[in-house]
C-alpha cells in the first residue's frame, strides 16, 4: 500500500517522499485534463525513485473527475499511486457516476453480443451459400454431360427417326426440368447475397448508432465533470472566506 507523510499543504516546506511495500498499486484510467497535467512540481511530491510525480485526472468509476498524483517513471517498474489531491466526491454524485458506468457497461456489453449473434448469422448464410454452390454446381455438370451425350448418339438410319424424335423430345424436357432446378438455386443465391447485404448494413447503422450513443455517455461524464469541478473551486472559496473571517476574529480577541 501507498504511504506519505501527513500534511495538510506542501507549500514552503521539503518535498514529501512516498515509498511503497511489494503490493503495487492500480493506477486507474485517466482522462486529459490540460488544467491538470505535467510533473507536479507545484505540490512538491516525490515518489520512491526520488522523482517528481506526474498530475493525472481519474476516468474511472465513482472516482472519475478526481485528481490525483502518480510515479511518472517509466523506464522501471512503476511504483503505484502516490497522492490524491481531491477528496471523495459526495455520496449523491457518486450514485450518478456509478450509474453512467454502469449505463456505459452495459452499452458495451449489449454492443459486443449483437456483433456475435450478427456474426453467427453471416457465418451460416454463408454457409448455405457453399452448399448451394455445390448443388448448382453438380447441376450444371450433369446438364452438360446429358447434353454432351445427346449430341455424341449418331443417327442408325431413317427407321430409327421416330424413335430419336421421342428421346430428343424427353431429353428437351429433362433438360427444361434441370434448367427450372438451377434457376431455383439461383433465386436462393440472389437471396443470399440480399440477405448478407441487408446484414451488414444492420450492423454498420448499430456500430454507428452505438458510437453515437457512447459519445453522449462520455459527453455526459465530461459535463458532470465541469460541474463537479466549477462546485469544488466555490467550495474553495467559500472555505477561503471562511479561514478569513476566522483570521479576524482570532485578531479581535
Amino acid at each position: 500500500m501507498v504511504s506519505w507523510s501527513d500534511s495538510k499543504s506542501t507549500e514552503g516546506s521539503a518535498a514529501q517522499y512516498i515509498s511503497s511495500d511489494d503490493s503495487p498499486v492500480k493506477i486507474p484510467a485517466t482522462i486529459d485534463e490540460p488544467s491538470f497535467e505535467g510533473l507536479a512540481d507545484d505540490l512538491n511530491m516525490i515518489c520512491e525513485h526520488g522523482n517528481l510525480g506526474r498530475k493525472y485526472v481519474a476516468f474511472e468509476g465513482i472516482s472519475t473527475g478526481r485528481r490525483f498524483i502518480a510515479c511518472a517513471t517509466e523506464v522501471v517498474a512503476n511504483c503505484g499511486l502516490v497522492q490524491w489531491v481531491d477528496e471523495h466526491w459526495p455520496e449523491y454524485l457518486q450514485n450518478a457516476i456509478h450509474k453512467l458506468c454502469l449505463m456505459y457497461e452495459d452499452s458495451q456489453h449489449n454492443n459486443t453480443m449483437a456483433c456475435l449473434e450478427h456474426s453467427c448469422t453471416i457465418h451460416n448464410l454463408t454457409q448455405q451459400k457453399k452448399e448451394l454452390q455445390k448443388t448448382y454446381e453438380k447441376l450444371v455438370e450433369d446438364v452438360n454431360n446429358l447434353l454432351d451425350y445427346k449430341d455424341s448418339q449418331p443417327e442408325v438410319n431413317q427407321k430409327n427417326d421416330a424413335e430419336n424424335i421421342s428421346v430428343s423430345v424427353e431429353s428437351s424436357m429433362t433438360k427444361d426440368a434441370e434448367i427450372k432446378k438451377l434457376k431455383a438455386v439461383v433465386d436462393q443465391l440472389k437471396q443470399i447475397h440480399v440477405a448478407q447485404a441487408t446484414v451488414i448494413r444492420n450492423l454498420k447503422f448499430n456500430h454507428l448508432k452505438e458510437k453515437e450513443k457512447l459519445s453522449s455517455d462520455k459527453r455526459t461524464l465530461e459535463i458532470c465533470y465541469v460541474d463537479l469541478k466549477k462546485e469544488k473551486d466555490d467550495l474553495k472559496k467559500e472555505k477561503d472566506k471562511l479561514d478569513c473571517c476566522i483570521a479576524e476574529l482570532m485578531k479581535l480577541k
